[in-house]
């Protein structure tokens, strides 16, 4: 799980408190979740294609994009 640090700095935004960055981080979470399981179901039924299964196979290096602003 993401710290509340590590989603402050994802977000960039000063005026968010911890409680609202908490939040946030837990309907990603909770977001993430449904499309997997959503996923799982259309892998299941077969109505993904050969590439997307083979694709969604491989461990991602870094699932998550780089925010920051580049210095």
């Amino acid at each position: 799980m993401l710290s509340i640090e590590r989603v402050k700095e994802l977000i960039n935004d000063p005026s968010l408190s911890d409680k609202e960055i908490e939040e946030i981080r837990d309907e990603l979470y909770i977001l993430a979740g449904i499309i997997l399981e959503k996923w799982r179901i259309d892998r299941a039924a077969g109505r993904l294609g050969r590439a997307q299964n083979q694709q969604m196979d491989k461990k991602p290096e870094n699932t998550l994009p780089d925010c920051r602003e580049n210095s």
